[in-house]
């Protein structure tokens, strides 16, 4: 996301919009299914390792970036680490924090890919087919929720799922807390997720 979904105050966007140019490098390094170290990434940007590390942590303070012993390994929705939620972009597996991720990501690269995440309701696993970035038209549906949030991956994201159809969504809202949000179709998601990776993508 070259910001967040919405969720955060205005510090903490003008914090993710100066950190720009470290996001998009650790993230195009992870589209490769490689995790990259903080000295990778200050030496491909021209920078210190230290202003890294402390870029790196803020984002990760924020709940957009998870970094390990010095290595970053995930970054604006994407990570080398299992989740439940699988994308294949390129032949290359990798996963998402939540299922919006899945199309955002491709939609925004303009890739093929095919993603993997499980109903929010019944949790059967549900298929996603993108083609040039435009995911295939399906029942499915995804919920996007609205409501502040201090750290994207641990408020927003348990939120951000998929669902096989309308009904079962509105089985899943009638017995969840979260109630600030929106029911989207895929293809509306996508749009969504290409201004919202726009910038980290570039």
């Amino acid at each position: 996301m070259n910001q967040s979904p919405g969720c955060l105050d205005p510090d903490r966007e003008a914090m993710l919009q100066a950190t720009l140019p470290v996001r998009r490098a650790a993230f195009r390094r992870l589209l490769s299914g490689q995790a990259v170290s903080v000295i990778e990434v200050a030496a491909q940007i021209g920078s210190s390792p230290e202003s890294v590390h402390r870029a790196v942590h803020d984002v990760a303070s924020v709940g957009m970036a998870e970094v390990t012993d010095g290595t970053v390994v995930a970054m604006d929705g994407l990570t080398t680490q299992p989740t439940q939620h699988g994308l294949t972009l390129d032949g290359v597996q990798l996963w998402t924090w939540c299922a919006y991720d899945i199309v955002g990501i491709a939609a925004a690269l303009g890739n093929d890919a095919t993603g993997c995440t499980p109903c929010g309701a019944c949790g059967r696993s549900i298929d996603v087919e993108i083609r040039n970035g435009d995911p295939k038209v399906t029942a499915v549906v995804g919920w996007l929720p609205s409501e502040a949030c201090s750290n994207v991956r641990a408020e927003f994201c348990p939120s951000a799922l998929f669902f096989c159809s309308m009904e079962h969504l509105e089985q899943w809202l009638a017995t969840s807390d979260d109630r600030g949000g929106e029911a989207l179709s895929l293809p509306e998601l996508a749009e969504r997720g290409r201004d919202e990776w726009r910038q980290v993508v570039a």
